[in-house]
């Protein structure tokens, strides 16, 4: 019994991580100094949302990449929706918000 094997161009690229594919990088390459930076951000974000008394009890979750903010998770109101994408805007060093939050508001 013969066994032949076919090695397709494409699907190799796209199993050895091959940039020749036409999917973006899944991550962004960032160095120490952004990722310290970027950190800063969330921190200085989520000491914020601790302070205040209409987001403090729910858990938004905070990521940051090169001070693009994408802020996540399940609040009780669109005030307090509004609310954490405008802590988050005014905090320095944010150059973009993403508010993926959702209102529930049976919480």
């Amino acid at each position: 019994m013969a066994v032949t094997l076919v090695a397709l161009p494409a699907c190799t690229a796209m199993l050895l991580g091959n940039n020749t594919s036409s999917e973006p990088p899944r991550t962004q390459s960032r160095n120490m100094a952004q990722v310290r930076g970027d950190s800063t951000i969330s921190g200085a974000i989520r000491a914020q949302y601790s302070q205040d008394a209409d987001l403090n009890a729910f858990m938004i979750g905070i990521r940051t990449v090169s001070g693009n903010v994408t802020l996540t998770g399940t609040v009780g109101s669109y005030p307090a929706r509004d609310k954490a994408a405008s802590i988050a805007n005014g905090t320095s060093g944010v150059k973009s918000v993403d508010n993926r939050i959702v209102v529930n508001t049976n919480l």
